[in-house]
């Protein structure tokens, strides 16, 4: 069979891979659907929470950008990259995606824990990064019934592995490693399921009245801006947090209580108590003292009577 000129040009001319390329474009747009995150599916997440990159603006735009600090300062992409690199995923983070989880932290939470988990981990810490991060409501985890007034929900507080056990040394190091940085545990060392929990405040529920509220929805932040903007009124101040977190975490919570009952009424101390009991000691040898002091009294009085009858006595005798 004779081919046509046209045909002829094409099997010689036109390489075979074009060829096959060209017959593969269904074969291609297949292997391109993303496949399901597995780690969703056996977590059972409910089904209507659509995960939002961290990098879309919420408004439509073609800035990608969620923050100023986020994409043109250097060091945040470098401080987050070093958190993923660090991390220890736990279930909320690989449904998401660490790059997400992580992504939806404050850029300044961010910088602080990179440099808390920096040092911790040249002190020992060796295996110290993040298990939980960023955590949307519509997940339903966490200890608060509204995950609305969870730090977790607006990138401002995250859960932490390999700092051991609660109560133990390494847990006492990271803690107060993470306070000279800026972050505090405020739940304490010895708090079985909050230990290792840590944040760039010492405010522990985010309230119903809060602006950061409305900055989010129940699959993630609206703007991811927006919800960094209000965030920033949370943070306190690196010397802050390590005045109230850099001595010994072990006291933490009975620190708080200290304080809790202190605004009930003026606080006693021990010393103070020993002087009451000194000064009541004291009381009880005067009450004494003064029980004889009257008859001493009476006794004197007569003493100078008779002294005086005696004195006119003697007198009228040289008289007469």
């Amino acid at each position: 069979m004779r081919q046509s000129f046209a045909a002829s040009f094409f099997l010689n001319c036109v390489p075979a891979a074009a060829v096959g390329l060209m017959l593969m474009p269904p074969l291609t747009a297949a292997a391109a659907t993303p496949e399901p995150n597995s780690a969703e599916q056996v977590e059972g997440g409910p089904s209507d929470v659509k995960v939002i990159d961290p990098h879309e603006n919420g408004a439509g735009e073609n800035d990608h950008c969620i923050a100023a600090d986020s994409c043109s300062n250097p060091d945040v992409v470098s401080e987050r990259a070093y958190l993923v690199d660090t991390a220890t995923p736990g279930g909320t983070m690989m449904r998401q995606g660490p790059d997400v989880a992580i992504g939806r932290l404050h850029p300044e939470f961010v910088m602080r824990l990179a440099a808390a988990i920096r040092e911790a981990r040249i002190s020992g810490l060796s295996d110290v990064g993040i298990f939980s991060a960023y955590r949307p409501p519509a997940f339903g985890v966490g200890g608060f019934k509204n995950k609305f007034n969870s730090l977790h929900s607006y990138g401002l507080a995250v859960d932490m592995h390999g700092i051991g056990a609660p109560g133990s040394a390494q847990a006492r190091l990271w803690t107060q490693i993470a306070a000279k940085h800026g972050v505090a545990c405020p739940y304490g060392v010895n708090n079985r399921a909050e230990w290792n929990h840590c944040q760039p405040t010492r405010v522990k529920m985010v309230r119903a009245d809060s602006p950061l509220v409305k900055t989010i929805a129940p699959q993630g932040p609206i703007n991811p801006l927006n919800m960094f903007e209000a965030g920033k009124a949370m943070i306190e101040s690196v010397a802050k947090l390590f005045a109230s977190f850099g001595g010994n975490p072990a006291t933490v919570e009975s620190s708080d209580k200290s304080v809790r009952l202190a605004s009930r009424g003026p606080r006693v101390r021990v010393a103070e108590v020993q002087s009451a009991r000194h000064r009541r000691s004291e009381r009880h040898i005067a009450s004494k003292a003064d029980k004889t002091k009257p008859v001493k009294l009476a006794a004197e009085a007569a003493g100078d009577k008779g002294t005086r009858q005696g004195h006119r006595h003697l007198a009228r005798r040289a008289r007469g």
